[in-house]
């Protein structure tokens, strides 16, 4: 673009502005910065380009959003450690400020590469773990593929009988492939609440004390409780948790989900206590906040690396402050 177009392209960005209300503007920027977390999504579907294009068009205010929202994200992403697209609070600020605080938290740098370390001594013997922080990668036998997220465990079991994965602790990502004609093999994920039976799909399961949850990315897959009695096929776009009794509601799963196969995080109008549960996951040590803030809402993406860098993120953007003893203990109070 010469000095001249990019000059009027200027002017007219600026005119078009001044037709748009204050509030309006942070209305705007606030759904484009939930639009910009949906678009960078590893699970963004066609439908969420439509329903992008098609706020675009609603209102004047919204590419004037966008166009703000890409060009903060530009120039912070050039920027090594610093924030790219800082959190907009509720408190009224002024238009200046407002274009400064773009309504989403993002940390730009992605997770350096991890490390992941073959330990049979750890996670009741398993065969493939990982460490807090970690995520590894590895082709199955028959083509398909399996990534470990943090703190993770698990056995591959191939038989004649049925391809098995046995999750001990933690979440993988499954991408099966088919089985040859001369087998044809069922594909089973198992955790201690029962198992998942995929077909021909891409799908997350995650493990903890009292349920296992199940995202589906792509196609099909079948809940089986281990003590019986209902099983459930679940889509495309859907999660639920289940146990070895019960199968809860079907909820839809969110366009962010799965954003940790990026090495990042990514959230939605996220409560910070609920955000700080899940960076937990990547750090040694504990991370909790005061009540107070406790539903502050946050939008973003966070690099799963460095949870210090997300932290300092939220007490840049967020009315917080941090309270730290020994690096080990760290909690997020109002100021």
């Amino acid at each position: 673009m010469t000095d001249s177009a990019h000059h009027k392209s200027e002017t007219a960005f600026g005119d078009a502005v001044k037709t748009v209300s204050h509030d309006e503007l942070k209305r705007a920027i606030r759904a484009a910065a939930r639009w910009y977390a949906v678009l960078q999504s590893p699970s963004v579907t066609p439908a969420d380009r439509q329903g992008w294009q098609a706020w675009m068009l609603q209102h004047a205010s919204h590419p004037l959003a966008w166009r703000e929202v890409e060009q903060v994200q530009a120039s912070f992403t050039r920027v090594p450690g610093e924030i790219a697209l800082p959190a907009l609070r509720d408190a009224a600020i002024s238009r200046r400020e407002l274009l400064r605080r773009l309504g989403i938290v993002v940390v730009a740098t992605p997770m350096a590469a991890t490390a992941w370390r073959l330990k049979p001594w750890l996670g009741w013997q398993a065969e493939y773990t990982t460490g807090t922080g970690e995520q590894h990668s590895l082709t199955l036998v028959d083509g398909g593929k399996l990534i470990l997220n943090t703190a993770s465990a698990v056995d591959v079991r191939y038989s004649p009988d049925a391809r098995l994965i046995q999750l001990h602790r933690g979440e993988i990502y499954i991408e099966t492939a088919p089985d040859s004609p001369a087998q044809n093999r069922p594909f089973l994920v198992a955790t201690p609440h029962g198992s998942i039976q995929a077909l021909g799909t891409r799908f997350i399961v995650s493990l903890d004390g009292h349920h296992t949850t199940v995202t589906v990315l792509e196609k099909i897959v079948r809940i089986s409780p281990i003590a019986g009695g209902e099983q459930r096929d679940l889509e495309s776009g859907q999660q639920l948790r289940f146990t070895s009794h019960s199968i809860a509601p079907t909820v839809s799963a969110g366009s962010y989900a799965g954003s940790w196969l990026n090495r990042s995080l990514t959230v939605v109008d996220m409560p910070l206590r609920e955000l700080l549960s899940e960076l937990s996951r990547y750090r040694r040590g504990i991370l909790s906040c005061s009540d107070d803030v406790a539903g502050l809402k946050i939008s973003g993406a966070f690099p799963l690396d460095d949870t210090d860098r997300a932290l300092n993120a939220i007490t840049r953007a967020f009315p917080v402050r941090e309270l730290r003893l020994a690096g080990f203990w760290v909690r997020l109070t109002s100021l």
